[in-house]
């Protein structure tokens, strides 16, 4: 019998279309070449300290819709916990804590508010930060179109956003959003992302934060999904070449085998996708613009300690290494056998993403004794350090109009990836966007 879809590849935009393929009634079989589902998003058990690790601390936004809906289909939304409103507490050098916090009144005065109040700033630049909301507020698509040519550095720059104003609140903000460095990363796609984040509803702002590991979060639900709806996920299966007859796809060939559909969504990465397709095919666009993307890396480092000395679940480090720090222990819902689990993130990481491990451990350490001097009187215990080297594709002014549609000129062929044209940066939210959009293509 031919299925109805064939899915290639098995991260959250694969993950996203088989679940909602299959709980339609869809024949649907997935393919994964690795032994696990998830791709980029996966968790696993440290064998030291029994503790969950994830490839990357993630954190979601209200805004996240088409995310939440996933949890909720899988049956794990349950396990996000966030508080009412946002509040970001960030570590200065020299001037200590500060907290960004929205306020409980309606938008977008929540936002206002929490503007004038972030101490950090002087007086003068928590006014001025009020010329970027008012700029989101102010959104047609002459403003698209002006800012498709800006990047984020020079956006604020227009916006008299100060240095100190981009170095203590907006880049902090922008290269965990981005997953770039702000005088390289689209303005376009950031303030999309912020508009989504404080101008749609209240909730939208709300920081979302995975008490579970990734696997369980994202992939263990949708197994079971597709258990019950009978599609067949094959892992450790590796596509050979999708198969196209007088401009219709058919099937693939994997594993030595001939698998027929009626569609098929390709969810592989832009970087594989060419040599899934005959020759003559990859000359064609969007297919011939594949070599225009870039990747971004994240490095996500592990640490445990023998004592506790972080109270906050997260902080975000100004003009330091280390751009994120995480309380894992406070976070998970289960413990390993160390007193003290500690995460920290440095996205856009192409400055360090070279270094040896033993170097990285050693630059996260200075920045961890700075911002919490009780961490010295600890003992370091262990530690897992993971380097992304292309974490998400680099979302730059000069790729945005290669990223192409779901649709392909071959007929019945989709595509689905965070890469592909959502309108965001390289986010779980675009993965699954994208996904649940080539299912809607197929249906």
């Amino acid at each position: 019998m031919t299925n109805d879809v064939i899915i290639v590849g098995g991260g959250l935009s694969g993950l996203g279309a088989a679940v909602e393929l299959a709980s339609k009634g869809a024949r649907v079989i997935l393919f994964e070449q690795s032994p696990k589902l998830g791709g980029r998003c996966y968790s696993y058990i440290d064998a030291t300290t029994g503790d969950i690790v994830d490839n990357g601390q993630h954190v979601l936004v209200g805004a996240y819709h088409h995310t939440l809906r996933y949890l909720e289909m899988i049956g794990t939304r349950s396990y996000l916990k966030g508080e009412s409103r946002l509040s970001l507490p960030f570590f200065h050098p020299e001037q200590g804590i500060h907290t960004f916090s929205v306020s409980v009144l309606p938008k977008p005065f929540h936002l206002t508010t929490g503007m004038l109040q972030f101490s950090l700033l002087s007086f003068k630049e928590r006014k001025r930060l009020l010329n970027v909301g008012l700029e989101l507020q102010q959104w047609n698509s002459n403003k698209e179109q002006h800012l498709s040519l800006l990047t984020i550095d020079e956006w604020l720059t227009s916006l008299n956003q100060s240095e100190e104003a981009k170095k203590n609140f907006w880049n902090p903000i922008a290269i965990s959003v981005m997953n770039e460095l702000p005088e390289r990363a689209s303005a376009l796609l950031f303030a999309r992302s912020l508009r989504s984040t404080f101008l749609g509803k209240k909730a939208d702002s709300r920081l979302l934060i995975p008490t579970i590991g990734q696997t369980e979060l994202y992939v263990h639900g949708a197994e079971e999904v597709l258990r019950k709806h009978k599609a067949i996920v094959r892992v450790n299966t590796s596509v050979d070449r999708i198969l196209i007859n007088s401009g219709n796809s058919i099937g693939v060939e994997a594993g030595g085998k001939i698998e027929k559909a009626h569609s098929i969504i390709c969810a592989a990465p832009y970087f594989t996708l060419q040599k899934l397709l005959p020759d003559e095919i990859t000359t064609i666009v969007p297919f011939s613009h594949l070599n225009k993307f870039k990747s971004s890396p994240i490095v996500s480092l592990h640490l445990w300690f023998d004592k506790e000395f972080m109270e906050q679940e997260l902080i975000g480090l100004i003009d330091m290494q280390l751009q994120w720090v995480f309380n894992r222990r406070k976070i998970l819902k289960e413990g390993g056998k160390a007193t003290s689990y500690i995460s920290a993130v440095i996205s856009g990481a192409h400055d360090v993403v070279h270094l040896s491990k033993e170097e990285l451990l050693s630059l996260a350490l200075k920045d961890i004794h700075r911002v919490f001097p009780e961490s010295k009187k600890a003992k370091f215990v262990h530690s897992v350090i993971i380097k992304e080297k292309r974490a998400t594709f680099s979302p730059l002014n000069e790729t945005e109009q290669y990223r192409h549609s779901t649709e392909t000129p071959i007929k019945n062929l989709y595509l689905a990836g965070d890469w592909t044209n959502t309108g965001l940066p390289g986010t779980i939210e675009g993965a699954v966007m994208s996904g649940f959009k080539a299912a809607e293509r197929c249906g």
